[in-house]
């Protein structure tokens, strides 16, 4: 990757700032594939720009292969201006994203932004159409996000934040993996705490609705529509001289129940049930 940087100076250091990222890569993908092996280019561009105090633009276009990665792990950068690259695609896919963003700080201690992006996939699958043998193909797959987001810190003790999240799936019929299309809004409304002493607490509810049409089973298709609020809670302590922190908290605190396609199998959003955990965070260097 290659980076350009124009900064202001002086008492104007943070009311000019201009970051151009340029770069490319090149994915060669053999064995991983359920289509045939690729070798495929993967053009970066970005920019971040503050044209004025407080105020950044970012846009970016890139194009990125999901090959096999160790533990999920890449010496490559993981952002583009802010925009997230690697997904957990199946190996083989190959996707373009498109995003722009502004980010605004109306004071020292009031944020807001918007943001919008979306992705065109081409994912590889294996089509089976007996007595015919298993032929490998690839589908279509859209999908649109936007975000936007306010956040307030009215003490240096407290943090309330407020967001909106938009995520459109659209997916080939011929492959759905479960989802034919999809609309999911969630809003989530938080307060933090913070105590000097070391002892921080959150209180998050999110309210969801989702509809779509689904495909349970190869072939049948059946629309849905679920609205529900989630309450997660936690507390934590800082060990003393920054050795770390033990956390208490709770996943849907009310234990509330609700039909929810969630879009990362891996790393759900929402537990269809109370979840209750123990964290320990250990530093020791």
């Amino acid at each position: 990757m290659l980076n350009v940087s124009n900064h202001g100076v002086g008492a104007d250091f943070n009311a000019h700032f201009f970051e151009l990222t340029l770069g490319a890569s090149g994915d060669i993908v053999t064995g991983a594939s359920l289509v045939e092996d690729k070798h495929q280019a993967n053009p970066k561009f970005g920019i971040m720009w503050s044209p004025f105090r407080n105020t950044t633009f970012r846009a970016a276009a890139f194009r990125a292969l999901k090959r096999t990665l160790i533990n999920d792990q890449t010496l490559e950068p993981t952002q583009v201006a802010g925009f997230n690259q690697f997904y957990d695609d199946g190996n083989g896919t190959s996707a373009w994203r498109y995003g722009g963003a502004v980010d605004q700080k109306f004071s020292p201690r009031l944020f807001g932004g918007l943001e919008g992006s979306a992705r065109d996939l081409r994912v590889p699958f294996l089509f089976a159409n007996p007595p015919n043998p298993v032929e490998a193909r690839e589908a279509t797959w859209k999908e649109q996000e936007a975000r936007a987001y306010l956040l307030w810190a009215p003490h240096e003790w407290f943090a309330l934040r407020s967001e909106y999240f938009f995520d459109r799936f659209e997916r080939d019929r011929e492959f759905t993996f479960g989802i034919r299309h999809v609309n999911t809004h969630r809003f989530p409304l938080g307060v933090a705490f913070f105590h000097p002493s070391g002892v921080s607490a959150a209180l998050t509810t999110t309210i969801v609705h989702q509809n779509g049409v689904f495909e349970p089973n190869p072939g049948q298709f059946r629309s849905g529509t679920e609205t529900f609020p989630v309450v997660d809670a936690a507390i934590s302590y800082r060990l003393p001289q920054r050795y770390g922190f033990v956390s208490f908290g709770a996943k849907n605190l009310f234990d509330e129940d609700f039909r929810y396609q969630d879009l990362d199998f891996n790393n759900p959003i929402f537990q269809p049930s109370r979840v209750l955990y123990v964290r320990v965070t250990l530093s020791l260097g």
